[in-house]
């Protein structure tokens, strides 16, 4: 299958991540509100409250995003810039950045490139090699139940022929089963619809998301693949690298 690289890649941990999530996922949802603040006329609003509700972000932090953008509360001037890069075997990458600075931004994200021996392409380079497509990751079905005094949600079992079944019956691009997870892969245009029809029967949804995906993809050896990871690593931690999609296959 090869693909499942493409989708968030590793998930925020400990309190200094779940703080550096909260903040991107800020800056997602400010620009998004730029064509709108009502999510049923702004699907990539609609989409960021989704990503929003993953990561578990408090109301009142969507609320002020929300009326920051709208003019209504003081906010700073965020712009999405894509950057791209190439490295060793034909490894791409493609790196979205959420920022209110585009100078910081291009020379941090060409400082770490740098860093650890990877170049920044023009723009076009690489952009051609992935494929704007919608990923929903599923793990479960989520319940919530009540435990004394507050709500808690759990992820009971997933019956991936009976998910198949339904998203079938959606329009979907693709669907891969792997162990007790599944993907749908979703053409952009049909992507709240899939969301949408499938949210009503209470899926966990890992990921949900618009992503770039590899048309091709290369193989590395362990060594040159760590250094990889150890790449991501460094432009994940950055605070205006929003995502990073690569072409490795795994």
């Amino acid at each position: 299958m090869g693909r499942r690289h493409s989708i968030a890649a590793r998930k925020a941990s400990g309190d200094a991540k779940k703080s550096q999530a909260y903040a991107k996922v800020w800056k997602i949802i400010q620009i998004a509100a730029r064509k709108g603040a009502d999510p049923k006329m702004n699907p990539a609003l609609d989409l960021a409250l989704s990503k929003a509700k993953q990561y578990n972000l408090p109301r009142e932090v969507v609320e002020k995003a929300i009326l920051k953008w709208s003019g209504q509360l003081e906010g700073e001037n965020l712009e999405e810039i894509f950057y791209e890069g190439y490295g060793p075997e034909g490894v791409a990458l493609l790196i979205k950045a959420l920022t209110s600075n585009t100078n910081r931004s291009a020379s941090s994200v060409k400082q770490i490139m740098q860093k650890h021996g990877w170049t920044l392409g023009a723009i076009g380079s690489v952009a051609r090699q992935f494929k704007e497509q919608g990923v929903i990751v599923i793990d479960g079905i989520s319940e919530t139940i009540q435990d004394k005094w507050k709500t808690v949600e759990r992820v009971l079992p997933l019956n991936k022929d009976e998910l198949e079944e339904r998203a079938m019956e959606l329009p979907i691009a693709d669907f891969e089963a792997e162990g007790n997870t599944v993907v749908i892969y979703v053409d952009k245009k049909d992507f709240a619809t899939v969301q949408n029809g499938l949210e009503k029967f209470h899926y966990h949804m890992v990921e949900s998301d618009i992503q770039f995906i590899p048309e091709n993809t290369v193989k590395l050896n362990e060594e040159a693949t760590n250094k990889l990871y150890t790449l991501l690593d460094a432009l994940d931690d950055d605070e205006d690298v929003d995502h990073v999609w690569h072409n490795l296959w795994n």
